[in-house]
């Protein structure tokens, strides 16, 4: 018996010490901010593509500690962004394709458009973890652009990419959709 009782009083020892002001081993302590949040889409690849004007379910969950505990607070605050460039996964092995920039065309000048699109992200009534991110089908012209230049246009290179995050818990999670081309959306 002897033998047991130091290795199980060094083991107390260092859980103690590991759970001392109300944490765990897992690292928590007595905050309930996350370290990040986890974005995540539906299915086993966890591949955000879509094509436009077609819905992605999206979901986000704030965690913390190295084993990603889950936090109890589902509440986030979502957006989205229109990016010109970075790259997107294409499957779960980790490879990626490179995004495409759309672009604007204003007073015979054509440059990558960036901008919002939370407009596109409905959140759900009941749990605002989770979302539907719907791209347009046809990206409109920014108003502040066609203030200026009636006869702008924005023309996609598919795949484009929308960087879509969430907030929530003291941190923020994204993840990136790639709005692909209707008529080759694998590609």
């Amino acid at each position: 018996m002897r033998r047991f009782a130091l290795p199980l009083a060094v083991m107390a020892a260092v859980a103690l010490s590991a759970c001392s002001g109300g944490g765990s081993v897992l690292s928590f302590n007595n905050s309930n901010n996350a370290d990040r949040v986890i974005v995540t889409t539906l299915g086993s690849t966890n591949v955000a593509r879509v094509i436009p004007g077609s819905p992605i379910d999206l979901s986000a969950v704030a965690v913390r500690g190295s084993t990603n505990g889950t936090l109890s607070n589902n509440t986030f605050k979502w957006s989205a962004a229109l990016v010109s460039s970075g790259t997107y996964p294409t499957n779960s092995s980790g490879v990626t394709k490179a995004c495409n920039a759309v672009t604007v065309t204003s007073q015979g000048t054509t440059g990558p458009l960036v901008t919002d699109f939370s407009q596109y992200i409905t959140v759900d009534p009941t749990n605002s973890a989770n979302i539907v991110f719907t791209p347009p089908a046809i990206i409109p012209v920014p108003a502040a652009i066609l203030a200026v230049s009636p006869a702008a246009t924005v023309t996609p290179t598919y795949p484009y990419c929308v960087v879509v995050s969430a907030t929530g818990s003291g941190a923020t999670g994204s993840i990136t959709v790639a709005v692909v081309n209707p008529a080759a959306p694998l590609n």
